[in-house]
């Protein structure tokens, strides 16, 4: 007897790409709604440079990014197996496009061409270790995996390369834009 998971109907890539552009654009437009006393301080010239020569404390930085990452995957984990599995993963999916589309907004309204710059550097090199850890389960869950097992394994292995991920954030993320922050 073949085992298999609990959803019935599943997303299309193509829908979910969909909504991960709607909720960018959707971001867009937030930002284009406020004023400009309603932009985040964190791309003000006083924050850069005050990070530029911060001293990072990164048993206290792992703690929190570690958390955050970890409660991140494994709600996404939990929630594949779920009946509403398709729903929850296009809401996700909206969410995230929103945020990323008002971060990059505020970036580049405050600071420009830079903005995008400091935004991309400051996903880099976690984001090599990240897109396998997520991949892996949302790439079972577009084909319709069936086996428990299989998809108890990717979730086991992306979990490694989630900590591999979290590990950059913390220790290499922070020199790298710290770098170049001083620099620009």
């Amino acid at each position: 007897m073949k085992e298999t998971l609990f959803y019935k109907k599943n997303i299309s890539s193509g829908a979910c790409l969909i909504l991960f552009f709607a909720g960018l654009l959707a971001g867009i437009l937030f930002v284009q709604t406020l004023d400009e006393s309603g932009y985040g301080g964190i791309f003000s010239q006083y924050f850069l440079s005050q990070y530029a020569s911060l001293r990072i404390d990164y048993r206290r930085l792992l703690r929190y990014v570690g958390g955050y990452r970890l409660s991140q995957y494994a709600v996404l984990v939990c929630c594949m197996m779920l009946p509403a599995a398709p729903m929850i993963l296009g809401g996700l999916l909206f969410l995230l496009g929103m945020t990323w589309g008002t971060l990059i907004s505020i970036s580049t309204v405050r600071l420009g061409l830079k903005g995008v710059f400091i935004c991309v550097t400051g996903i880099l090199p976690q984001i090599f270790f990240y897109v396998p850890a997520f991949g892996w389960v949302l790439l079972w869950f577009f084909r319709r995996g069936s086996s428990r097992k299989k998809y108890l394994f990717l979730a086991l292995a992306g979990f490694f390369f989630l900590v591999f991920g979290i590990v950059t954030e913390v220790y290499l993320n922070p020199l790298i834009l710290q770098q170049i922050l001083r620099k620009i």
